[in-house]
């Protein structure tokens, strides 16, 4: 995730869009290209009670890169810039160039709505108040054709322990080709329920690990432990699991 000032304002039905308590909101948690496919396409709402500016683009999560015409990647976002009155509705196209990625699992970019209020002699003192300037991402995953979609993600997915000071490192390793993403994860010990540290990006590559620290001082001995994994699938839905810790 950008270390810029982030809100994450994810929505996967209008409805949800239009009680959100932030700026700019998508109509889907995230896109997904498939081999073969050239544009995708969104649809922004505006649900201050001001109209913004709003710049769109795309990169691949490196912070070190911090304006938008240093960046490259197979996806360019349209429009650019773009002015959104209060509740209205904006078409957003994302396009691939057809730049050659890795055929044997998915690629993964980041889309950035950057939000620019007004200036505040036009807003009300209200208003004033609480207005931020506010970069939405969300994740755009390019997948190939011999990999295809996402099945038995969770056979493809395994969990160990090691100690780490007053608490305990669970390290997923994803033994798939697709990027598996976490709204959150949880050590099971008994009947207590220890929850993991958030990170910015709980997702874990493909064919790779990834470290999570839970703190459980507490932790009773010879206790049968379990991770209960809040896993979510390509509509944003979260679907818990639990499995056994090696």
């Amino acid at each position: 995730m950008s270390k810029r000032i982030n809100a994450l304002v994810l929505a996967a039905l209008w409805s949800a869009a239009f009680s959100s308590h932030a700026g700019l909101s998508a109509s889907s948690t995230r896109v997904i290209f498939k081999e073969g496919q050239t544009q995708q396409s969104l649809m922004l709402v505006n649900t201050n009670s001001w109209p913004v500016m709003a710049q769109s683009w795309v990169d691949n999560g490196n912070t070190s890169l911090t304006t938008p015409d240093r960046i490259k990647t197979p996806f360019v976002a349209v429009p650019a810039l773009f002015k959104l009155e209060p509740q209205a509705m904006q078409g957003l196209r994302l396009i691939y160039n057809q730049q050659e990625l890795p055929q044997d699992r998915e690629s993964v970019f980041w889309l950035n709505l950057y939000e620019i209020p007004p200036k505040p002699a036009t807003m009300s003192p209200q208003a004033q108040s609480v207005v931020l300037t506010m970069n939405t991402q969300m994740k755009i995953f390019w997948r190939p054709k011999k990999v295809g979609d996402p099945a038995n993600i969770a056979e493809k997915i395994s969990f160990r322990q090691e100690k780490s000071g007053q608490g305990i490192e669970i390290v997923c390793h994803n033994a798939s080709p697709w990027h598996v993403s976490f709204a959150g994860i949880s050590l099971l010990a008994g009947d207590k329920t220890y929850a993991a540290a958030q990170q910015p990006d709980m997702m874990v590559s493909p064919f790779s690990d990834k470290h999570y620290f839970v703190e459980a001082a507490d932790l009773g001995r010879n206790l049968p432990l379990r991770i209960k994994a809040e896993l979510i699938d390509d509509h944003g839905l979260v679907n818990e699991q639990e499995f056994s810790l090696q």
